[in-house]
């Protein structure tokens, strides 16, 4: 049975003083996220230095491959030799060396070549590069790795992907990923939908031959990028195309490249030699809605979509998220140039998971999510109220299908890495967690209670109604959504260390507590309560008005301004003191028909939250306090004089 999920990527870079990486490690490594793709297509690739003084060409093509030797060298490519190989009847994976006097020539010859043969619809050259080979095909990771026996394989960087179609066919090996061209390649999870804008972008510069899917461009993207003369870091700036209201990108040159830039849910990672060389690229979308997790031990750099693929291989590493709209870059020689978050937020990342207590009922190691939900049920139905499980790695679902079976009012202890959706639609049992948890957790909970002792990762407690939740560490992005109460079944979310973008999104009841003791800075991220109509957030300690709401783009806030003093709303005075404020700062300020034409022009149609900066309330004091004596009991720590500093404290606006 087919779990879809959007996709699992992976990629390892070595870090110079460490050893080659095995193809073995990549193929365990992306084989534990199987459930995220299908049947439907698989691929690796791997840069060798130590191989790369020849050029190679790999093409899938369908009929003769001497046609495509003949095409080759009418474009001026010498064709040395060929290894065939026929992967699905007819369809030839074809493996050319050659010789090339002139690269740029070369980049040119295999556009070309690729326009022509595509275009056929008989073929496709899928990987060209020195350092660089492709392996791909349809079926698992496993399939495509032993066709092209991948476990044997040794290489600086690798890249692999396990893929759920959704824009292209799963039927041909052209659509599976990684996509190429020269020693570049790329894995993606998402879908861009600037697509359109970026083939243009591409056709202006005489790019032709595409077979169709969005993944491909970001290759082909990349490269052209870097032929135009930016630096890595510079293209990467570009293509990521953060949030407009904190790029610091020049605006001539964000303007020029508008069509070089992604959007879209995506999440891509990239591999690239530039010659003297090797980079491991990692990519989030603005809003990150695809997970990207990053890794880090003394051998490896880790980009996974889950974290148990980096546990499958290196249990010890250090682990953290990117940031929405932010990028990870490491090369083979001068190690992290970006980590994708800033020194005293990776420090707040909890350390690795424990996956084995001295005792234990079950071992999940060897299991599979479903099995391991029908053996807690099973321990159950013999008599027993707490059930610990060891070696959890990425199971998903548990204690979904509790109720069905009338599991009722026990606890369950997990040890490692618990994946997504754990305790959804709960309603009266306990899970403890020791380690962290991935994404989509305790999603519509409807009672009992989770506690997490390591860090949880995106959408944590949507439409969350009743229970609590208590999370030692960090918290994700758009942690909180939705949720909701109704008469006496109020829900209680409380985070110790901070949390990403988008809390508490399109809230409607419930109380959210951010602590914020793992950090030193602000423990939330941006558009805190945006569409907010119900429920509280309560943060410790001030809160950049700017991070609250999805507040309106500093230049329609200027327009405003003007018209309001325009029309001798405001006098000049009240215009030079508003105009560099926030607009929540701006509605403190505003009286009458001027702040009745803000709430009407701006909040009604983003639901701006309303924003007080002081200590708790004796009512909201008494509320709390039995709450954060629960949480400080958990986590083994007093947490309780924490509520008598001053809080952010958002909630709802009013109606108009």
């Amino acid at each position: 049975m087919i779990h879809p999920s959007g996709c699992g990527v992976l990629g390892i870079l070595r870090k110079k003083s460490a050893n080659k990486i095995s193809g073995e490690m990549v193929v365990r490594g992306i084989e534990r996220v199987r459930y995220r793709g299908s049947d439907r297509g698989a691929g690796f690739a791997v840069f060798d230095k130590d191989k790369g003084n020849r050029y190679v060409i790999k093409v899938f093509y369908e009929g003769d491959p001497t046609t495509v030797k003949n095409i080759m060298e009418s474009h001026g490519i010498r064709v040395d030799k060929y290894e065939l190989e026929y992967i699905d009847s007819d369809i030839c994976d074809c493996k050319f060396y050659i010789t090339l006097d002139n690269l740029p020539l070369g980049k040119k010859a295999f556009r070309n070549i690729n326009e022509i043969i595509w275009s056929q619809k008989k073929g496709r050259l899928y990987s060209f590069g020195t350092s660089l080979q492709v392996f791909k095909g349809v079926g698992y990771p496993k399939d495509v790795a032993q066709l092209y026996k991948v476990e044997e394989y040794e290489g600086d960087l690798w890249l692999a992907h396990t893929r759920q179609p959704t824009n292209s066919p799963g039927h041909y090996p052209y659509w599976s990923h990684p996509f190429s061209t020269f020693n570049i390649a790329i894995v993606h999870n998402g879908d861009v939908s600037s697509f359109g804008a970026n083939l243009e972008y591409l056709l202006e510069r005489n790019w032709e031959g595409f077979v169709g899917t969005d993944s491909e461009v970001i290759a082909f993207l990349f490269e052209e990028l870097i032929s135009e003369g930016f630096s890595v870091e510079e293209a990467v700036k570009i293509i990521v195309n953060p949030s407009r209201r904190f790029s610091a990108f020049p605006k001539e040159l964000d303007y020029y490249y508008r069509n070089a830039r992604l959007d879209g849910p995506f999440t891509a990672v990239i591999g690239y030699d530039s010659g003297d060389d090797l980079y491991l690229i990692a990519l989030a979308d603005r809003s990150k809605f695809r997970p990207a997790i990053i890794g880090e031990d003394e051998n490896f750099y880790y980009v996974a979509s889950e974290e148990n693929e980096i546990r499958e291989i290196s249990p010890n590493a250090r682990v953290w998220t990117l940031k929405p709209g932010s990028y990870f870059i490491a090369s083979l020689n001068k190690g992290v140039i970006s980590y994708g978050r800033d020194e005293v937020e990776l420090k707040s990342f909890s350390s690795p998971p424990i996956f084995a207590p001295k005792v234990y009922d079950i071992d999940a190691r060897n299991v599979s999510y479903k099995e391991l939900n029908e053996l807690i049920v099973h321990e159950v139905k013999k008599g027993k109220k707490e059930v610990t499980v060891a070696n959890v790695m990425g199971h998903r679902y548990i204690g979904i299908n509790f109720k069905r079976f009338g599991v009722s009012g026990i606890r369950v202890n997990l040890y490692g890495v618990v994946g997504n959706s754990m305790a959804n639609l709960n309603e009266d049992n306990y899970f403890y967690v020791y380690g962290n948890v991935a994404d989509d957790c305790c999603d519509t909970m409807h009672g009992g209670k989770v506690v997490i002792y390591g860090d949880a990762r995106d959408v944590l407690a949507q439409t969350f109604q009743n229970g609590k939740i208590f999370v030692k560490g960090n918290a994700g992005n758009r942690v909180g959504i939705q949720m909701r109460e109704y008469k006496d079944r109020r829900p209680y979310l409380v985070i110790g260390g901070m949390v990403d973008d988008y809390l508490g999104e399109y809230m409607a009841g419930g109380v959210i507590v951010v602590l914020g003791t793992t950090v030193s800075h602000e423990p939330v991220g941006n558009f805190v309560g945006s569409g907010m109509v119900g429920g509280r957030i309560y943060i410790r300690g001030k809160v950049s008005l700017s991070k609250i709401g999805l507040q309106p783009p500093k230049i329609e806030i200027m327009r405003f301004l003007k018209a309001l003093l325009l029309e001798g709303l405001i006098d000049e005075r009240s215009y030079d003191e508003l105009r560099d404020k926030e607009y929540i700062e701006i509605m403190d300020k505003l009286e009458g028909k001027a702040k009745e034409y803000a709430k009407r022009l701006f909040e009604e149609k983003v639901g701006i939250p309303k924003v007080e900066y002081r200590e708790l309330t004796e009512e909201e004091f008494k509320e709390l306090y039995p709450v954060m004596r629960e949480y400080s009991s958990d986590m083994g720590k007093d947490y309780t004089e924490l509520l008598k500093e001053r809080f952010t404290v958002i909630s709802a606006r009013g109606k108009l």
